[in-house]
């Protein structure tokens, strides 16, 4: 039920980030954009997520998982729907980067909640499900933009399918009403009674199913011993805690990982319709393809998820990357379109299908009081400002001076760079209890 929870929240961001790609072509020749306008319009809400994420984390370290998903839902939401009405590319601009403020909080939390609820043999597992629902919401938009781009002037294209996008605000009532905050978090500053009673519903829950009373509960005493005082909640110092030892060199290992993979993310998002565009191809046509790509990743994140859980975080993820660094490559030196195709699904099944069980890795990086810090640092910096902000606003120009061929290869190198500085520094946490990872990683 968590997971299933916490899905829905992920799709319906996904959608909404992955919108701007389907009206970006729409949008460019409607307001005149210059190359530079593009990647500026594509790197805003990666901006917004970039400045939001960190205290997102905090504050969820702070006040709670649940509260900062359903406020980060109701904000970038929201703000979909005002980019509707947007009069002119510069308040279009601003409300797409206010906008990711809410995606930061909304991206985070569903990863945070899920490795506190379950099992040690099922967290990547069950990361997987947690990526395939973004990218199930990732398919949405092209889907969308063949339902409406057609059926309207240009003008007003764009504009319907922001609306329709912004429509699942309501998703935010099902999560008040139905998810519960972390036991863990909630144990672990103290609000015992809180815990206990969200333990006894699953407790009941679980017996209702089984037919009989549950075994009592093992033991660790170590660790109980090791993790049993609760801390202050945190305040605004604690964010300098996953930049000192022995954090430090995971932190920077991670943040390198998530331009690996978000810079390919990213592009794939942002740009794919507007490239087969280029090379000739009709706007529905375009949306078809891009459908076909995107959709590639749903196979990838689910067998990644499971995957992970039988060799490990580290050798998945340099399984997956080694694959996505030739698919890079291979797509941007495709001599047509159908290749351009094939590359890029399996570009996107390795790329963002790497993603569950990294997520899920840099999660279980740090103890519980820090949890949601740690993950907002690493994907702030790595995921979003590097790979989000940056890269998005440069990959514009380079293909514009360079060509594909060349942009591409920098892709692929900055993969293997990647993948090099993590495998190599980045501690294995697989099949170990949260418990277990705090006394052992930190």
């Amino acid at each position: 039920m968590v997971v299933c929870l916490v899905s829905g929240a992920l799709i319906v961001e996904a959608l909404d980030i992955g919108t701007l790609g389907t009206i970006l072509p729409v949008v460019r020749k409607v307001m005149v954009l210059t190359p530079s306008d593009v990647g500026l319009l594509a790197a805003s809400s990666a901006l917004g997520i970039v400045i939001g994420m960190i205290p997102a984390g905090h504050l969820a370290d702070r006040y709670g998982r649940k509260p900062l998903l359903m406020a980060g839902t109701l904000w970038f939401a929201g703000g979909t729907v005002l980019a509707a009405f947007s009069p002119n590319f510069a308040v279009l601009l601003l409300i797409r980067g206010l906008s990711g403020l809410g995606m930061a909080a909304t991206f985070i939390m569903p990863f945070s909640i899920v490795s506190e609820f379950v099992s040690r043999t099922s967290r990547g597992a069950f990361a997987g499900v947690l990526d395939t629902a973004l990218g199930v919401g990732y398919l949405l938009p092209p889907l969308l933009g063949l339902l409406i781009i057609p059926r309207f002037a240009p003008d007003a294209a764009w504009r319907v399918l922001l609306v329709a996008a912004g429509l699942p605000i309501v998703y935010v009532w099902v999560i008040r009403r139905y998810l519960p905050e972390s036991p863990r978090w909630l144990s672990r500053v103290g609000r015992y009674q809180e815990a206990e009673r969200i333990l006894a519903a699953m407790e009941r829950r679980a017996e209702r199913s089984l037919g009989r009373p549950l075994p009592p509960p093992r033991i660790d005493r170590e660790i109980a011993e090791a993790i049993a005082p609760a801390p202050a909640i945190p305040n605004w110092q604690s964010l300098a805690i996953v930049w000192r030892r022995p954090y430090l060199v995971r932190t920077v290992a991670m943040i390198c990982g998530s331009v690996g993979t978000s810079s390919i993310f990213y592009l794939g998002v942002n740009y794919i319709p507007s490239l087969f565009v280029e090379r000739h191809i009709v706007l529905s046509s375009a949306y078809v393809f891009t459908l076909i790509i995107t959709g590639a990743q749903i196979p990838g994140k689910l067998l990644n998820g499971v995957l992970g859980e039988f060799v490990g975080r580290k050798l998945i993820y340099l399984i997956y990357m080694a694959v996505a660094v030739v698919a890079a490559y291979g797509f941007g030196h495709s001599a047509t379109p159908l290749a351009m195709v094939a590359w890029g699904g399996v570009m996107w099944f390795s790329a963002p299908g790497s993603a569950p069980s990294y997520k899920m890795w840099y999660a279980e990086q740090y103890p519980t009081p820090i949890r949601a810090t740690g993950q907002a640092t690493v994907e702030s910096i790595g995921g979003r400002l590097l790979g989000g902000v940056i890269w998005t606003y440069l990959f514009p120009l380079l293909l514009a001076r360079f060509g594909i061929a060349t942009t591409m290869t920098i892709v692929a190198v900055m993969g293997v760079v990647a993948v090099a500085v993590v495998t190599a520094f980045a501690p294995e946490t697989y099949r170990q209890t949260v418990e277990q990872l705090e006394v052992h990683l930190g």
